[in-house]
């Protein structure tokens, strides 16, 4: 069984409005037995910190040399972690080190739980596909159909991202899309096979491979898992953890959405993870209370308020 044990990760000073919103509502749905907020010279203030601190069972936790300890790749994953500039980059590390020698449930900051997760805690591991145009699989290809094809499909994407309604038209045509692990949302018991054999990937990858962006991200886990279940890791559908996927998560954050939870929200999905790379592509600015309280038709805010007046009550 997986640990009923959450696990953040905040790399930077200032931890975000969105990142109090996160953990909050996993303690509010998920009811864990602890919460680990793993960070790197964090400021324990702010209104992100404010949402947070009077959590029970939550321990801030600094990284530390010893996190990476045990994992057979023969130091190579902390080395990296030392030598990678990029936040996230470092984080795909830290979150496997974390999982594999402990046991959790990892989720990135921009999340909101909206359904316990339940009986997936019985698994061995799971994580959860994506609708994505550019699949990990596709580099490979020299066939210039399967190129004009991606290009397609990443002007209809864009299109019902920014029409009212889009969501729906993209659910009509999701299945065209390859359905991808992302690794925003990981569930694991300790010494997860499947985890291990990602620390054995990163060893074989040729070593500029390995400093490149998402190489040990999404596309190690989609490498290791090659975006299919097995025994060790459980791949669910879409609708878990990501019911609008890539850049059609915009639509969380449209203009008279919050009356159409219903329909933005499906019966399996778990968690929303709402991509904070929505945050420049079309809000131009990090979401906040004060963009929440000036947007209240939205979405998003009808499901940050609810997070707020629990913590509230």
């Amino acid at each position: 069984m997986i640990p009923n044990r959450l696990i953040f990760i905040w790399l930077g000073a200032k931890f975000p409005w969105s990142g109090g919103i996160a953990i909050r509502s996993a303690f509010n749905v998920q009811k864990p037995d602890s919460i680990w907020l793993v960070h790197e010279g964090m400021e324990q203030k702010g209104d992100g910190w404010d949402l947070i601190k009077d959590i029970p069972g939550l321990e801030v936790i600094p990284v530390e040399d010893s996190h990476f300890d045990g994992l057979d790749d023969d130091g190579l994953c902390l080395k990296l972690f030392k030598t990678l500039k990029s936040p996230a980059s470092r984080a795909n590390l830290l979150r496997l080190a974390l999982l594999y020698k402990c046991g959790g449930v990892y989720m990135d900051t921009d999340v909101i739980v909206v359904k316990e997760l339940g009986d997936l805690m019985n698994q061995h591991g799971f994580v959860g596909v994506e609708p994505v145009a550019l699949p990990a699989g596709l580099f490979k290809s020299v066939n210039p159909f399967r190129w004009i094809y991606c290009g397609l499909q990443f002007a209809f994407r864009e299109f019902c991202a920014r029409i009212p309604g889009g969501y729906k038209l993209f659910r009509l045509a999701e299945r065209g899309f390859s359905a991808s692990v992302n690794n925003a949302i990981i569930g694991s018991e300790p010494g997860n096979e499947t985890i291990r054999s990602a620390f054995q990937f990163i060893k074989n990858m040729p070593e500029a491979e390995r400093l490149k962006r998402y190489r040990l991200g999404t596309r190690l886990l989609q490498n290791v898992t090659r975006n299919k279940s097995s025994e060790a890791m459980q791949v669910l559908p879409a609708k878990y953890f990501y019911p609008l996927g890539p850049e059609i998560s915009a639509h969380w954050f449209k203009a008279k959405t919050s009356n159409k939870l219903d329909s933005l929200l499906l019966n399996e999905t778990r968690v929303v993870h709402w991509y904070n790379s929505v945050e420049g592509r079309f809000l131009k600015t990090k979401v906040s209370a004060e963009w929440v309280k000036n947007n209240p038709t939205t979405a998003f805010s009808a499901l940050a308020n609810e997070v707020v007046n629990q913590h509230k009550n």
